[in-house]
């Protein structure tokens, strides 16, 4: 498999933190953050690179000098992020992946590679709660996983509360690059502004959700997270996450259940310690509309997962994490009376406990009652219906 990296930022905005250095080798506890994201990609597979260089290539060819698998290829103009790629056509492989060397995203390459079989062009999309900062990735269906549209920054919608975001890892087919050559001619073209737009047109632009540990080392701020986010990242082992609904599934369901009060159903006990014992994360992932629509308070459900953490504790289980959806289109308290994302069966808590835990998705599986919701529409996770 073929990488190819932007690695010729200036990084002007770190400039007075990182001096003499291009972005992408601005120092990661005294490694280079790119030696990071190279290493990431041999450990996914990635066997041959082409690193794109600009802004002070000797530093980052210097120190890869001794790698007899990246080919370096300097613009000796600025040509922008898509006049980059364009510039290194003749040495793409018919398929490879394109990485944005200032972003780290801490995601399993072969489920893009796997989903992008058919597809011209994928990116690896992330979920946050943060949209206003990056504005967001549409996609026309979760199961189609289409890209209709891109929302900047400044112009969402006011019925959004969360979405995707790109995640700045891309699986292209290099054919779908060639009609961009004759309008090239060594100008500055932007990759995200020139050449997504018109593949999203086209309707070729496909997006996959996808989770991990995810930092932009752009702004100081993100770039003093990644001096410690980085490095534990990459030092802990992958383990597959038992996900499992709450109401049905952990507990009797009463109709929008809640308080302290818990009937906790024993069979469950006993196939949650059965997947502990494999080493498996276990994560609650529940729905809880009663919020939205008025039924009952927040502290109330809080109430009632910490009675059933009690629970579980009593046989030595803990949850590794616990991520709820309070939103519904339908609700009428108004903070939260939003569409979400995160909302079953869209995948957003799945991705949320991703940045949280290094969780192998291939080999996850999610436990639940109820095959409309509980059957998350990712095209990579294992699906369990536990009946009543």
């Amino acid at each position: 498999m073929q990488a190819v990296l932007l690695v010729g930022g200036f990084g002007t905005r770190l400039a007075h933190v990182v001096k003499n250095v291009p972005k992408p080798m601005a120092p990661i506890n005294d490694i280079p953050f790119l030696k990071y994201i190279y290493d990431q990609l041999i450990s996914n597979g990635v066997d041959s690179f082409i690193f794109l260089t600009g802004y002070l290539s000797e530093k980052i060819e210097n120190y890869f000098k001794d790698c007899s698998n990246i080919r370096f290829i300097k613009e000796s103009t600025p040509l922008g992020t898509g006049g980059a790629l364009l510039n290194a056509y003749d040495y793409l492989e018919d398929q490879f992946f394109f990485v944005n060397g200032d972003t780290f995203f801490d995601i399993d390459l072969s489920i893009l590679l796997n989903f992008s079989k058919d597809k011209p062009f994928s990116m690896a999309l992330r979920f946050t709660d943060n949209i206003e900062r990056y504005g967001f990735v549409k996609l026309k269906s979760d199961s189609s996983y289409q890209i209709s549209n891109f929302i900047e920054k400044g112009k969402l919608p006011k019925d959004v509360i969360d979405g995707y975001i790109n995640g700045g890892i891309y699986c292209i087919k290099k054919c779908i690059l060639k009609k961009f050559l004759t309008d090239f001619e060594c100008l500055n073209i932007s990759f995200e502004n020139d050449i997504i737009p018109k593949l999203v047109f086209d309707n070729v632009a496909y997006g996959i959700p996808l989770g991990g540990a995810f930092i932009d080392i752009g702004i100081p701020e993100d770039y003093q997270k990644a001096q410690t986010l980085v490095p534990y990242t990459l030092s802990v082992d992958k383990r597959p996450a038992l996900f499992v609904d709450k109401d049905g599934t952990l507990i009797v369901d009463n109709g929008y259940t809640h308080g302290k009060d818990v009937c906790v159903i024993e069979s469950t006990k006993q196939l949650i310690k059965s997947y502990k014992e494999k080493g498996f994360y276990i994560v609650i992932v529940t729905n809880q509309a009663g919020v939205a629509k008025g039924k009952f308070t927040k502290q109330s459900m809080l109430d009632n997962i910490n009675s059933i953490k009690k629970s579980y504790a009593s046989i030595g289980i803990h949850f590794d994490d616990i991520e709820y959806c309070c939103y519904h289109s339908d609700g009428i308290i108004p903070q939260y009376s939003y569409s979400s994302l995160a909302r079953k069966p869209h995948p957003g808590m799945l991705l949320k406990s991703c940045e949280k835990l290094r969780i192998d998705m291939k080999n996850s599986v999610m436990l639940g009652d109820n095959e409309k919701t509980d059957k998350i529409l990712l095209p990579y996770l294992k699906s369990q219906i536990l009946d009543k």
